[in-house]
């Protein structure tokens, strides 16, 4: 069970989980590791996953009404025509933003994150979405990521899955904010270089998006160091890369491909290196009470 986003600092450790289904709603095989979700019905609600993809695996092009990061850690994820997601590369999918059709043809494994975006629009749950893909089970087929069903009068009315299942849940017609940016953004952090953040520690930022304050970074440092958290700005979710390390508020080991969510209730935590650890890190972004 994913730990719910402000509860204090919470840690996920995939190491312990299985992968399973979230819902059916798209073709081939897909399944998640539900590390870490936010608060259903905000603006800024999210889910922090790690996602396995089969081949054969297939959505027609679409785009969402909210954001969403991806960080491939194995093989490749497809996500346009001859366009991959390579290991070690991260993509920034905007909202408002078509992409696909994606087609895999191999294996991958990606931590993905989706959440609210910038426009505000907020993201429904998974839990949501299972349930009005069940829902709509009754109603017609979901076949290639596409959803089908007859009216009474006759008619065969074929819809983007995801869109479906958003409409018959929030009950409304889903509207989709302008896009930002033409395509997904692919990020190379190798290509990066490290900066010295004091302490032993050094940090690559590889991008900054929106006007709410979402980032990008990755954080290493050698083991013995130590940091301690003293001022959040804004809440950040992190995964561990690579490596092992203790928290002063937790009790247990953090170790590779756990993630950890911090807010300002957590400034005093120290960290402390057990082994090299590299983090991957993305400050989310901020919402005012208008939003």
């Amino acid at each position: 069970m994913a730990g719910e986003y402000g509860r204090s600092m919470q840690v996920a450790h995939a190491s312990r989980m299985t992968f399973g289904p979230v819902s059916g709603h798209r073709s081939g095989g897909i399944d998640f590791k539900r590390l870490l979700k936010g608060r259903p019905g905000s603006p800024g609600n999210f889910e922090f996953s790690l996602v396995r993809t089969a081949p054969g695996y297939y959505t027609p092009r679409h785009r969402h009404n909210f954001d969403q990061v991806r960080f491939c850690l194995a093989g490749a994820m497809n996500y346009w025509p001859g366009k991959d997601l390579e290991a070690g590369s991260v993509g920034y999918f905007p909202e408002g933003t078509f992409y696909g059709p994606q087609s895999e043809a191999v294996e991958s494994v990606t931590l993905l994150l989706q959440m609210g975006g910038a426009a505000g629009f907020g993201f429904m749950s998974y839990d949501q979405l299972n349930d009005g893909y069940q829902r709509l089970c009754d109603y017609g087929s979901f076949e290639r990521g596409v959803f089908t069903r007859s009216t009474p009068d006759g008619r065969t009315v074929r819809k983007d899955s995801y869109e479906a299942v958003w409409e018959h849940v929030m009950r409304r017609e889903v509207e989709y904010p302008a896009p930002r940016y033409e395509e997904p953004i692919v990020m190379y952090p190798r290509n990066f270089k490290w900066m010295s953040a004091g302490g032993g520690f050094e940090t690559r930022r590889i991008g900054g998006f929106g006007e709410r304050g979402l980032e990008l970074s990755f954080v290493r440092g050698p083991r013995g160091a130590r940091h301690t958290v003293s001022n959040i700005a804004a809440p950040e979710l992190l995964f561990v890369a690579g490596g092992l390390m203790r928290a002063s508020r937790y009790d247990g080991w953090i170790d590779a491909h756990a993630a950890i969510a911090l807010d300002a209730a957590d400034a005093g935590t120290t960290f402390e290196l057990v082994e090299d650890t590299e983090m991957f890190i993305i400050r989310l972004p901020v919402f005012d009470a208008a939003a």
